[in-house]
Formats: C-alpha cells, sequence, structure tokens
C-alpha cells in the first residue's frame, strides 16, 4: 500500500509532520494534492502540534481581521512572556519557561533573526505577514540549526499564490500602524513576493511617577504625568523574487529585507532616571538567497539552502548636559550626557549560511543532517570620544553549529534522536587592571567545543488522545550583545561563559470533535538544570545600567495547562495558566582577585526564586461569531481577552527587608473588541479597547506600559 504513495508524502512524514496513523486513514482517498498534503480535517497548524515536540502552533489566519503584531499574539502561548518596557517601539524580552532573551531563538522561514536589527521585531510587524507561529519548548528539530537553549520561535510567512492584504490602524498617542502583504505567481513560476510595514506612535501616554526637585535633588512623591521623550517611528520592507515549481527547483529565490527605525528614550532600566534629549537609530540591508529542491538526484533525498548578509548600523546618542525630571522640567547640568555621554555608532556585519539535507529510507525511517554558519563582526565609534583606544576595533563572533537526526515512524509512535555539535571563536577586549599605572586593554580570543544530544517520542493512547517526551541536552554560546554591550545602557561583559541546560518535557494532548462541538486540552510538566546561567541584572541607581552575568546552576520546575472549547464556527473559549519555579541552586560560588582573596564561599542566594522573573500568569479569551450578519457573506465579531500576572519580586527574596523590597505588582489586563467583516471578508473594520479598566501595568523593572487605549483597524483582501 505505502509503494503507491506519492514521494511527496513521504518527504513531508520525513519532516514530523504528519504521523503514519493519519496518513493509513487517508490512503486510498483522493485528498493528496501534488503542490502540497492536505488532510482532510486538519490544518497544517493542528499538524504541526501533533509532532513529537513540545510544541504550541498559532494559527495565524484567525487573527488578521485583528492586525495583530506578532509579540501580542504570542504573550498568548502557555509559558510564553513579552515583557516591554513601555509602548510601541520600546525594548522587549521574550521569556519561555524562564528562559528569556537569546537563550529563545527566533527564525523567519527558517531563517535566524538574531541580528535584523531592532526596526524589524516581532512588535513591528504584523500578524497578517504569516501563516502560522511555531512555539517550540525545549528540544528543537534538527533543520532548526541554532544553539537556542530554551526552544524557539518560527514564523512561517504566507504562500499564498496571488493575493492583496492590505491594513492600517491608528489610535491613542498619536498611534499608526500600516501593513501591506502580497504575492503574485505566474503560470511559468515566476513569482514576487513582497511585505510592507510601517509603524508610527507619539507614546505621551500618562505614568505614574517619582517626581524630583531638580534644585534640591530630593524625591517630592509620585504624580501622574504624560511622557514627552518617547516618540517612535520604524518602516520596513520584506521582498523575494524568484522562481517556483520547476523541474530543478521546488523554488529559487532571491530576497531583500530594508527596515529602520528611531526611537526617543524617555527612561533608563528603572524609572528612577528620566531623559529628554537621549534617543537611538538604526537601519538594516540584508540580502537573501533561499533553495530547496526534492527528490533532488534520487528519490526521497531532498536539499534546501539559505544564505543572508546582515548589514545593521545603529546610533545611540545622550549628548546633551541637562537633568531632567518627570514633569519635563530641566536644569543645566555640569557633565555632558543625561546618563552615559556618547553619540556612538556600532556597525555589524554577519553571514548566515544552512545547508540541510534529508533523506527518506524507507515509510518507516528518515535522516536529516543540517549544518549552520554565522560569522558576525562589529565595530563600534564613538564621536564623544575621539581617542578612545576602542574605536573601530573589530569584536568577533564565530559559530559552526551541526546537526544529526534520525526519526522512526510507526502507526501509533514516532520518535526522534539526534547529535549537535557546535563549535564557537570569539575575539574581543578587555580592560585590565582599571584605575592603576599598568591599565590597558587586552585581546581576548577563546575557541569553544560542545557536544549535545537529545530525543523525542509520541505515543496515541487514543486516537484523540497523545502523550509526549523529551529530552535535550542543549548549549548556548554567548552573543554579540551580551559580550560587547549596546554602547548604551548594556554594558559589556567579555568573561561570559556558555550555558548548558538538561531539558526535559512531558506531557499530553487531547483534541476530540463531537458534532459541532470540539474539545481540547494539553498539559505540560517541564524541567530545566542549567548551568552557568546568563541573567540580565540591573544596577538600582541614579543612572541604572544592565548587565549580563553567569549565574552557576539553575533549577527551573513549572506546568502549564490549556483547556479550550469551540462550537461549530460561532464560538471559541480558550484559557491556559503557567506556573514555574526557577531557582539558584548553586550551593557555593568561587570567588577570584577579590580584596578578601580567592577561595570557595557559601552563596547567600542559594535556593531563593530568580528575581524579575513572572512566576504564575495566566490568559483567557472567548469570542463569539455572528454569520451572514446583516447580509449573506457579512459576519460580526465579538472578542475578548484577560491577562493575569502574579505579583513578583525585583531582586532575590531572601536579601533585604520585605517590607522595603521592590515588587512588580498583581497585574490584571482587559481587553476587548468587536469586528465586522463583509463580502466573505474582503472589507473589515475592528474597534478595540486595550486595557479597558486602565490598569497600571508593569514589566522590566516596574517600567509602566500605557493604559487603557483605543483604535480602529481597517482591512482590504483579495485573493485569486
Amino acid at each position: 500500500m505505502v509503494k503507491n504513495i506519492n514521494k511527496k508524502v513521504i518527504l513531508c512524514l520525513s519532516t514530523g509532520l504528519f504521523f503514519h496513523s493519519q496518513l493509513q486513514a487517508q490512503v486510498g482517498k483522493d485528498s493528496i494534492n501534488l503542490e502540497e498534503v492536505q488532510i482532510v480535517g486538519k490544518s497544517k497548524a493542528r499538524r504541526m502540534q501533533e509532532q513529537a515536540y513540545a510544541i504550541s502552533v498559532l494559527d495565524l489566519k484567525k487573527q488578521y481581521q485583528m492586525a495583530t503584531p506578532l509579540n501580542k499574539v504570542l504573550n498568548t502561548v502557555t509559558s510564553v512572556k513579552i515583557r516591554e518596557d513601555g509602548g510601541l517601539g520600546s525594548n522587549y524580552s521574550f521569556s519561555m519557561n524562564g528562559f528569556s532573551g537569546n537563550q529563545v531563538k527566533f527564525f523567519i522561514d527558517g531563517i535566524p533573526m538574531d541580528n535584523f536589527g531592532s526596526s524589524f521585531n516581532l512588535s513591528t510587524i504584523s500578524a497578517n505577514m504569516a501563516d502560522r507561529i511555531e512555539v517550540y519548548k525545549g528540544v528543537l528539530p534538527v533543520y532548526l540549526g541554532s544553539d537556542a537553549l530554551g526552544g524557539a520561535v518560527n514564523i512561517v510567512t504566507r504562500n499564498n499564490a496571488n493575493y492583496l492584504d492590505a491594513t492600517y490602524s491608528f489610535g491613542s498617542y498619536n498611534t499608526h500602524r500600516f501593513a501591506l502583504n502580497g504575492a503574485l505567481t505566474t503560470q511559468g513560476g515566476f513569482t514576487i513576493r513582497a511585505n510592507v510595514f510601517g509603524n508610527y506612535s507619539d507614546n505621551d501616554y500618562k505614568v505614574w511617577a517619582p517626581i524630583v526637585n531638580l534644585t534640591t535633588n530630593k524625591q517630592e512623591g509620585y504624580e501622574w504625568v504624560k511622557r514627552f521623550n518617547d516618540g517612535y517611528h520604524s518602516y520596513g520592507l520584506k521582498v523575494e523574487t524568484g522562481v517556483v515549481k520547476k523541474s530543478w527547483a521546488d523554488y529559487l529565490l532571491f530576497g531583500l529585507l530594508a527596515s529602520n527605525d528611531k526611537n526617543h528614550i524617555q527612561t533608563g532600566a528603572t524609572m528612577d532616571a528620566v531623559y529628554g534629549g537621549v534617543m537611538a537609530k538604526s537601519w538594516s540591508i540584508i540580502p537573501s538567497i533561499r533553495y530547496k529542491k526534492e527528490d533532488l538526484l534520487l528519490p526521497g533525498l531532498s536539499l534546501s539552502l539559505y544564505g543572508t548578509y546582515n548589514i545593521v548600523n545603529t546610533q545611540n546618542v545622550d549628548t546633551l548636559s541637562r537633568k531632567y525630571n518627570w514633569k519635563g522640567d530641566y536644569i543645566a547640568s555640569t557633565s555632558a550626557g543625561e546618563g552615559y555621554l556618547t553619540d556612538a555608532t556600532i556597525k555589524l556585519r554577519q553571514w548566515q549560511a544552512n545547508a540541510n539535507v534529508n533523506y527518506v529510507v524507507d515509510e518507516h525511517q528518515s535522516v536529516t543532517l543540517n549544518n549552520v554558519f554565522i560569522a558576525t563582526r562589529r565595530k563600534s565609534n564613538d564621536k564623544m570620544y575621539p581617542d578612545y583606544e576602542m574605536n573601530n576595533v573589530p569584536q568577533q563572533l564565530t559559530k559552526n553549529i551541526t546537526g544529526l537526526g534520525y526519526q522512526i515512524r510507526f502507526s501509533r509512535w514516532n520518535a526522534n534522536v539526534f547529535g549537535k555539535m557546535y563549535r564557537l571563536y570569539s575575539s574581543t577586549h578587555k580592560l585590565m587592571n582599571q584605575f592603576t599605572e599598568e591599565q590597558k586593554w587586552e585581546q581576548l580570543t577563546s575557541r569553544k567545543h560542545r557536544y549535545g544530544y537529545g530525543a523525542a517520542a509520541t505515543y496515541y493512547i487514543l486516537p484523540s488522545l497523545q502523550a509526549k517526551v523529551s529530552f535535550e541536552h542543549a548549549f548556548r554560546m554567548p552573543e554579540a550583545v551580551e559580550m560587547f554591550g549596546d554602547g548604551m545602557v548594556q554594558k559589556s561583559n567579555p568573561d561570559l561563559k556558555p550555558e548548558s541546560s538538561n531539558n526535559f518535557n512531558a506531557g499530553f494532548l487531547y483534541d476530540q470533535n463531537l458534532g459541532s462541538h470540539r474539545l481540547q486540552a494539553e498539559v505540560n510538566y517541564i524541567y530545566r538544570d542549567t548551568k552557568d546561567f546568563i541573567l540580565k541584572g540591573v544596577s538600582l541607581t541614579n543612572n541604572p545600567t544592565t548587565c549580563y552575568d553567569n549565574i552557576g546552576n539553575v533549577h527551573t520546575r513549572g506546568i502549564e495547562a490549556m483547556l479550550g472549547y469551540s462550537y461549530k464556527r460561532n464560538l471559541h473559549v480558550s484559557g491556559n495558566l503557567t506556573f514555574q519555579d526557577i531557582k539558584d541552586k548553586m550551593r557555593y560560588e568561587k570567588s577570584q582577585n577579590t580584596y578578601v582573596g580567592d577561595g570557595m564561599n557559601e552563596n547567600i542566594t542559594y535556593g531563593q526564586r530568580l528575581p524579575n522573573i513572572p512566576y504564575f500568569f495566566m490568559n483567557g479569551h472567548a469570542d463569539y461569531n455572528f454569520l451572514d450578519f446583516g447580509k449573506k457573506g457579512n459576519s460580526l465579531s465579538l472578542n475578548y481577552d484577560v491577562q493575569y500576572i502574579h505579583d513578583y519580586y525585583l531582586s532575590f527574596t531572601g536579601l533585604g527587608a520585605k517590607a522595603t523590597k521592590k515588587v512588580i505588582p498583581e497585574q490584571f489586563c482587559h481587553n476587548v473588541s468587536v469586528g465586522y467583516s463583509m463580502k466573505d471578508g474582503r472589507y473589515s473594520i475592528l474597534l478595540e479597547c486595550t486595557d479597558i479598566s486602565n490598569e497600571k501595568l508593569y514589566d522590566n523593572y516596574r517600567l509602566q506600559k500605557p493604559g487603557r487605549s483605543f483604535n480602529i483597524k481597517f482591512r482590504y483582501y483579495i485573493t485569486k
């Protein structure tokens, strides 16, 4: 029977997207398309969800009318928390199972987004650009070649042959956003795909801020004040063109990504610092090439390649000789620079290349070999310090990661095993013997090799009940921004060591259709044993800065759960919760080059929960759709979302008096919207209110986010 299956099916099986059990149910039915494999009743997102990996898949087709930025969509996933410094364009961090920053990797169509620049990120691009988002928690497929420690997010763009999707929204704080996504494909196989976006906001929302008397330099209480130096704008273009469906290529695409932004910066790492003239600018130009061919040279052998060259320039400006308070008042300062005098340009150049070979041995087995090469070169030049020795001195990071994976498949179960080899070369400089006559910059070079491995398996207990388990011994090498800093708030630390982690996931997935009703439930247990955990800390001073440091040993234990119900196409209700206990488990720490000498000392934070990381949070969603409302093909939708975050401390729980410790308070956020679409979705309009109860919402070190805001969104969509 299997001999009659088209090779396309076998190749799809090799990636783990389908299980033999689903395939058996479809063989003999005319459900196989020469261009792609379709299984009746299951979307691509649903089939991805059924992989052995711990994965959440978001089908973004439901988000197109909402025109929601990708970071807001991801913030509803179990174990995921997006933490922002403020409004549109502000810095944000992505946290999953306690891992954050560069511990979690981001891809777009399998291409790493590590160094695409600040103007092209999750907060600036719309969900209308993508078909789905794959969120891997822990173990990654081999074809996503990366040194991710705690998982990855892969944004899969839309592959419609011919369509046009245009959205525009405006709302509170003079916020405007637009996106234009489209594709054109000829019968001869020529295609062009384009995504254009733009964002603008004054971000002049009110905050409850500490007011300092500039004359006495003493705090005089708190007041509601408007932010006055927080404007942001960004623009971007992503275009690919080439050929598809040729005998020698499934696709060959040449691409270009260009984007820029300008961000006025109101505050430092905490709201104790307030700036009136600090800003950051960046621009990116990234050419790329992608190629894929299945049944290359022999049946069952497929090859995919990509290459990019990232050209990213970032400028940080802080030159005013002024001191501001939150009212916008200022006085002349005796020193230049509000926080740290700088007018620095950071030039980053990066080559990325990936090759992935997959071979289907037979209907039960496949093998995958992947190699990714990343070479980063960075220079910085600060006009305020023309004699600075490190101006235009290159700093380098080179990574080479090779993975080999094997998959076996049977009717009710499948399993994957893999191994990875990590290689890193770094070259930077460190200031030695500071504040002495022997002070000098010394070049530091390092070569490191690490070996990782892992496995993932799934078993169908019942047709609607699936069990999953996965384990990985993973490594992550420090990134350029962690070692070299950002030239402003983020300070350098060239002594960072690679992280390693043993990651374990186990869970159950239930999905049952009962006529017009569908019930979904999922529960997962997570465990992480991480060595040399890289944690972002903050100096709580008048001009706070941040810096990455290693924590010797961190244990994470957690539970995540999801429950969802839907009735036909009308009603959808879902909720999820996450609890994660993340503790410092290094009992003793080694001290070197200190005033009290070298040796082993008891770690005073042993057994304490890591600070500034939410440990319990929940999300809820409900929507109801009135189909054929007013006219056939029109629909009215009502949507409600709620988010809850339990309070948590900004510093280790055992340090200092509890009454004086700074706390991120408990938070509830309620969002509502009403939308109306016409002519089967060709025209749409949506009214939205976020934080309808106008709660004070905080994230990183109590940086306040916008309160209640209103938006109106328009969409126009056509397709062939």
